[in-house]
């Protein structure tokens, strides 16, 4: 065998360990310890950031601070690129450049793209607002996503028809609302954007206070709206609370189901 060949080799056998290291499918050692470092430096993360954000903290401390944000930035941004670099062992995204761009595009990789972009890009306010996307990248470290993920698709019609009440509850709410209040106090409810906004925080029980009905007929909207939105929700909170519970039944069955020989 060439020089070349055994070169090649090599990297596509580094390729491989690193996929799977990264994407915990042979759990060892040095898999154990590299998570167990990204979980340390992601937890970590939170009070490096309410440190920054003290404005009476002594200079050093601040200054510790900013070195091991930038020290957990790259890393989190390497760890980004090996992901990006080997995610072409998984056959989904075996594809060099557009099962790169597929891979990117999950909802995981969107998070930490978010989470380490502030590395990228110098600035402050909303682009640094962005590191707490860090702490989402635990999701990635638990079953979390794969639960809801399978919740949904099982009550996927239940969940629907309940999406389509809140729906028509929101516009009917709205439209009447408006009808009746705007001829008593205009410049309360001065449109249907003002009622929407009305409608969304009365059926979800915020009631900030800003919006209130004065006619008998707008309190009586306001009644049925709240009923009808604390049904609505309560059956929403069943049909995922049910779908968890047979997600929990799923897994301790297939735990007690003997493996087949």
């Amino acid at each position: 065998m060439s020089i070349e060949a055994k070169a090649v080799q090599e990297v596509r056998r580094t390729k491989r360990y690193l996929f799977d290291v990264l994407q915990f499918n042979y759990p060892s050692k040095v898999t154990w310890t590299i998570n167990a470092v990204i979980i340390t430096l992601i937890l970590l993360s939170v009070p490096v950031d309410v440190i920054e954000s003290v404005g009476d903290v002594s200079p050093q401390l601040k200054r510790l601070a900013y070195h091991v944000d930038l020290g957990m930035s790259v890393i989190f941004a390497l760890e980004y690129v090996l992901r990006v670099l080997t995610c072409t062992e998984d056959p989904r995204y075996q594809k060099p450049i557009s099962g790169r761009i597929k891979y990117m595009l999950t909802p995981l990789m969107i998070i930490d793209l978010l989470a380490i972009s502030p590395f990228f890009i110098l600035g402050a306010g909303l682009v640094r607002a962005l590191r707490v996307f860090r702490i989402f990248m635990l999701m990635r470290y638990t079953n979390a996503i794969e639960l809801v993920n399978n919740v949904v698709s099982e009550k996927k019609n239940e969940l629907a028809i309940c999406g389509a009440f809140l729906l028509m509850l929101w516009i009917w709410s709205s439209f009447m609302i408006f009808r009746v209040e705007h001829p008593a106090q205009p410049e309360v409810f001065k449109n249907m954007l003002d009622a929407m906004w009305w409608s969304m925080q009365t059926f979800t029980t915020l009631g900030y206070g800003n919006l209130v009905p004065i006619t008998l007929t707008g309190k009586i909207i306001t009644g049925i709206t709240v009923a009808s939105g604390l049904i609505l929700f309560a059956v929403v909170t069943a049909v995922m609370t049910g779908g968890v519970v047979q997600e929990f039944q799923k897994y301790e069955n297939k735990k007690k189901t003997p493996p087949q020989i």
